[in-house]
């Protein structure tokens, strides 16, 4: 009897983790970002919590943990210096996955509409803050249009930080940001706030 208990014992041991469970890293790398973006660290898991760090692309972290909070992942980590946090899983790679190498990749179709000629279909600069407790100040944009009042903007403030936001029907409704996305429109302005981020969008920008 006992030499059965100990041999499942040892097919228990070798199984690894349970079926639909995955094994985490004990270390993070910061990814995800533009090469001058940086990724937000927070005090508790929750895009509107109190903002801790941002720490840009290759920062290593330690893991001390993943689960979900409202239907996004969140993982409390530790950096090298500084305090620990909570930071989006989406924004965070596994070292051995990335030292991996690549394999080639077909490339892909081409789009439908056709590539201009100049990265942006207009461009011009907008009033924006971008790090919290900055003063408005001007920030570069330029415009991807796909018409019917359907366009993508990019915004880019100090330091290269960007930030896309998205319009449809000639109204501004998601960017690729954290926090919440909030739009006030006066007369032919629009007034945005992303999380602590804000833009000052002419509603003209969008049309052809």
């Amino acid at each position: 009897m006992a030499r059965r208990i100990g041999l499942l014992l040892l097919a228990l041991l070798l199984a690894g983790p349970a079926r639909g469970q995955t094994a985490e890293p004990e270390t993070w790398i910061v990814g995800g970002v533009s090469a001058a973006g940086r990724v937000n660290l927070r005090a508790e898991p929750s895009a509107s919590a109190r903002l801790l760090a941002r720490l840009p692309n290759g920062t290593r972290l330690r893991n001390r943990g993943c689960r979900e909070v409202e239907a996004e992942r969140w993982c409390r980590v530790e950096p090298a210096e500084g305090p620990g946090g909570w930071m989006a899983a989406r924004y965070l790679r596994d070292p051995a996955a990335a030292a991996a190498p690549r394999t080639a990749q077909p490339e892909p179709a081409r789009p439908a509409r056709p590539v201009p000629t100049r990265l942006f279909d207009a461009m011009g600069t907008l009033p924006c803050a971008m790090i919290p407790g900055q003063p408005t100040r001007d920030c570069a944009w330029g415009v991807l249009r796909s018409g019917g009042g359907t366009a993508s903007i990019q915004v880019t403030g100090m330091a290269g930080l960007t930030r896309w936001i998205y319009v449809e029907n000639g109204v501004p409704v998601r960017s690729d940001g954290e926090g919440s996305f909030v739009v006030e429109r006066i007369g032919e302005l629009f007034l945005i706030r992303v999380g602590q981020e804000r833009f000052e969008l002419m509603a003209n920008v969008a049309r052809e």
